[in-house]
């Protein structure tokens, strides 16, 4: 007897994990819409902080240039400087060789060899060490800076960081000048200082010259 058998194969590969759907063969594709923003990308590679800090830098520059064109003529002495609030500020006397307040260090106030500091705000303080650097550099005589008895330690301190870090000699006389207190620059000139109403402790400088009375108000 001859028996014959007839094989078919299947429309599709048998199952041999029933519990699981059959793999496919297609292959699989995902759309992903995306939107592209130049402002995003510029806020993702941190360049907009960068941008805004220069244009902040630009208009400061700007403005300190014609801030410090001004000045004023009072009784034959001139008095110049600059003074931008929460910037810097620091005004000149050439003639006395005196600053009030020493700013950002204005490469002018490098050469007086007085500075009188009226607190301890860094636009007013903030380039003190710069400027003593600077008078050793160009070989100045050390400066003298007065300052209100209540930072005296505070700003050797200061000086004494910068010392170590920079390990460089920064040689000033530092004065500590208080309410009512006096100097004399010279025989004919004389600075007092008196107290003013501020957040921090703060005083004003009076430069007397015989009967010219010079006024710094902080």
């Amino acid at each position: 007897m001859q028996i014959s058998l007839t094989f078919s194969p299947p429309s599709r590969a048998p199952l041999l994990f029933p519990r699981h759907n059959p793999i496919s063969a297609k292959p699989l594709r995902a759309s992903f819409q995306t939107q592209f923003s130049p402002v995003n990308a510029l806020k993702e590679s941190g360049y907009l902080p960068a941008i805004s800090r220069a244009i902040e830098e630009d208009e400061y520059r700007i403005a300190r240039s014609q801030v410090a064109r001004k000045g004023i003529d009072l009784e034959g002495y001139s008095i110049e400087g600059i003074s931008i609030g929460g910037q810097e500020t620091c005004v000149i006397i050439p003639e006395f060789k005196c600053a009030f307040d020493i700013g950002r260090c204005p490469s002018r106030a490098i050469h007086q060899n007085f500075v009188f500091i009226t607190h301890a705000h860094l636009d007013h303080i903030g380039g003190l060490p710069m400027y003593v650097a600077s008078r050793g550099l160009y070989s100045l005589k050390p400066p003298t800076i007065f300052v209100p008895p209540c930072i005296k330690e505070d700003v050797e301190k200061l000086f004494d960081i910068h010392r170590t870090m920079g390990q460089v000699e920064l040689n000033f006389d530092l004065v500590p000048l208080d309410f009512g207190e006096t100097y004399e620059m010279r025989n004919n000139l004389v600075v007092r200082a008196f107290r003013t109403q501020h957040v921090i402790p703060s005083q004003v400088h009076f430069v007397i010259l015989f009967n010219l009375a010079i006024v710094r108000t902080r």
